[in-house]
């Protein structure tokens, strides 16, 4: 087995974690802006939209870069490729409806 700095786990604790502290920092980057604008709801969209699609890719990477762990906790990838991919999938139909 490789040792490598970040295993499968941990990458998806280091993108959540960072999606995260940016989520704490919406205060401070929106200080500048008057008191009725959007800018908290734009930002704190951004860090949810990035966090799935970067969940969702890490996924998919974990099944080429880390196929021994993949091939012994399939269900855990497994589970959260398609639960962030069916929510990706869902805004893409809802937003070609409209």
């Amino acid at each position: 087995m490789k040792n490598n700095r970040f295993g499968a786990i941990g990458l998806y604790l280091l993108w959540i974690g960072s999606c995260f502290l940016f989520g704490l920092f919406i205060p401070a980057l929106s200080a500048g802006s008057s008191s009725s604008s959007e800018v908290p709801f734009v930002l704190r969209t951004y860090a949810i939209i990035g966090l799935i699609c970067g969940t969702f890719l890490i996924s998919l990477f974990n099944m080429f870069f880390f196929r021994e762990w993949f091939k012994k906790f399939w269900y855990i990838n497994g589970f959260i490729t398609l639960l962030t991919g069916g929510i990706i999938v869902y805004h893409i139909v809802k937003m070609s409806m409209l």
